[in-house]
């Protein structure tokens, strides 16, 4: 399994632009899947070619909820902003269930495949959506049943990261190697953050990298609350 996070607020490397949003490209099991495409499409496009991608290689884009530092890349991509892709390539485009006709009847004029998910769903071997989670706002994440382990990729975590993690096992039945994303956590206090720490270890998380909206502190630029080894 291969993770490239190609859209985040602090994005750096030769030739990539930061901006606020998220978006990483995961290569498993013979799919390629885009999850989330950040804020801006020219951003996406732009750092996929310094990152070598090839647009035409995404298979699969799944999409976590509905805010539009995760979604607003979406459309550019599909028309192929710059060039980078053939009107004749066709993607699945996983949302969560509570997105509206139109997104996805816009998704379908774009000439991919909208694919609504409610509850948890295996979308390909070993790769699985938790299905929508939350209440007013609705979210869902990627599980990959890896070797190592389970790897949960996530977009915001607005449901809750402990909440989440807890789903994972319960579906699976497996140990938690990576848990990777933003976090929502910009806003907790460093006790607040110790908790879910010691929570993630109770649930024998292995590795955590969580990034955009987690916020300094998760992302141990303050107080490294997050190494667990």
């Amino acid at each position: 399994m291969k993770i490239k996070i190609i859209y985040e607020n602090n994005l750096k490397g030769k030739g990539l632009r930061p901006g606020w949003g998220f978006a990483a490209v995961i290569e498993f099991n013979g799919k390629t899947i885009l999850f989330d495409t950040g804020g801006k499409a020219d951003i996406l496009l732009s750092n996929m070619k310094a990152l070598h991608i090839n647009p035409q290689e995404i298979t699969d884009i799944f999409i976590s909820h509905i805010h539009w530092d995760h979604t607003g890349g979406l459309f550019g991509f599909l028309k192929g902003l710059f060039g980078f892709l053939n009107k004749n390539h066709k993607v699945n485009v996983y949302v969560p269930a509570s997105f509206s006709d139109a997104y996805c009847g816009e998704v379908k004029a774009c000439g991919a495949r909208c694919v609504r998910i409610k509850g948890f769903k295996r979308i390909a071997k070993n790769i699985y959506s938790s299905g929508e989670m939350g209440t007013i706002l609705k979210e869902q994440f990627l599980i990959i049943d890896a070797p190592e382990g389970l790897a949960m990729i996530t977009g915001c975590s607005h449901p809750g990261i402990v909440a989440m993690v807890e789903l994972a096992k319960k579906k699976l039945n497996k140990k938690i190697d990576l848990v990777l994303g933003g976090f929502h956590l910009y806003k907790s206090t460093a006790s607040e953050i110790k908790s879910i720490k010691n929570k993630l270890r109770i649930l024998g998380v292995r590795r955590l990298s969580p990034c955009h909206c987690s916020g300094g502190k998760a992302v141990g630029l303050e107080t490294g609350l997050f190494k667990l080894s």
